[in-house]
């Protein structure tokens, strides 16, 4: 009898493409010149900022069980990429605006993500090995927002702010997620409105600065006191992970056509800020009208399907694979055949 082969668990996959299509669309919105929280497209964009890169941690965490592997591949597949291509989008905004700034202890835009990937990948093995490590790391969170030098230097402030996210992924375990598919979609449908109406609050209202959902930078530095940096940051956490109860209740986990978008969510990711550049050199021509949010849409729908394709991974794969291999593997064959 042949053993019977387990079908593909696309629910992963799905939840990418969603979380990089906001990403993509959060940040084209946020090139107008025209831009503010109380209008569409600033509500999109703080809808977004409550759960894209804590999901993606999330997700990164899940899957991130081999510790051994997460150790050993974290340089080549995290660190290189980002000491890579903080030349080239130098090089592309210079190009494109006529000045720029090359510091590789100040990420740009996006690229502080690969940068706290190489962290958390890295230390992964010995985090583990710290008792209640998610629920310290929660603590670390909030207090992270008191130290001042916690900020965007070497993406220092959102590693320790994000955390949790990437912890709760690493120890969430398959049999949750079912049991949290199994509560009613209806609660998940409530919570997903309750979130809404939220965001909608935050964008209108003004109840705390959109800085604080960047979670970079120390509490004095957003603007808020320590108590109110607190209590807005507490509550960024429990918004951010009841947006992950949402995609884990709601999301479909068939094959769907965002598969083929989830699975190469890393290539979006890093050529979308090209057209992100573009977009703002030319932030001018965009307004809070329906049509410059109709053509902002068309163009993150065509960079995702674009840099998605199969072509795209692969460029990017053999791309940053070469370089690795003259840059790192050749010289140290050759100082080993030396020595």
């Amino acid at each position: 009898m042949t053993e019977k082969i387990k079908e593909r668990d696309y629910l992963f996959d799905n939840i990418k493409a969603i979380l990089i299509f906001s990403v993509v669309i959060a940040h084209y919105f946020r090139m107008s010149d025209s831009f503010a929280l109380a209008t569409f497209g600033g509500t999109i964009y703080v809808i977004s900022f409550s759960y894209i890169m804590q999901g993606f941690l999330f997700v990164s965490g899940y899957f991130s069980k081999n510790l051994d592997k997460c150790r050993t591949t974290a340089f080549q597949t995290f660190l290189f990429p980002y000491l890579i291509f903080m030349p080239i989008m130098f090089g592309i905004r210079y190009f494109i605006f006529g000045n720029a700034r090359l510091d590789f202890t100040l990420p740009t835009m996006a690229l502080w993500y690969l940068l706290t990937l190489f962290y958390y990948r890295f230390l992964l093995k010995d985090l583990v090995r710290i008792k209640k490590i998610l629920p310290i790391s929660i603590i670390i969170s909030l207090m992270a927002g008191f130290v001042p030098f916690l900020d965007s230097t070497l993406s220092l402030g959102r590693t320790f702010s994000f955390l949790p996210f990437f912890l709760l992924g690493y120890y969430f375990k398959g049999e949750w997620i079912d049991k949290l598919r199994a509560i009613p979609k209806g609660i998940g449908v409530l919570v997903l409105a309750a979130l809404i109406c939220i965001s909608v609050s935050i964008a209108f209202l003004h109840l705390f600065p959109l800085s604080s959902l960047y979670m970079k930078a120390s509490y004095g530095d957003t603007g808020l006191t320590w108590y109110q940096g607190i209590v807005v940051r507490a509550a960024i956490l429990l918004i951010s992970a009841a947006w992950i109860f949402v995609f884990l209740n709601l999301v479909p986990r068939k094959r769907t056509f965002l598969v083929s978008i989830g699975q190469n969510t890393m290539t979006i990711y890093v050529f979308h800020i090209i057209i992100r550049y573009i977009i703002k050199y030319y932030g001018f021509l965009f307004g809070t009208d329906i049509w410059s949010y109709l053509l902002l849409t068309a163009a993150a729908i065509l960079s995702i399907w674009v840099f998605s394709r199969p072509v795209s991974e692969k460029l990017y794969r053999v791309f940053t694979d070469a370089l690795y291999r003259w840059i790192i593997l050749h010289p140290i064959a050759l100082i080993r055949r030396i020595l």
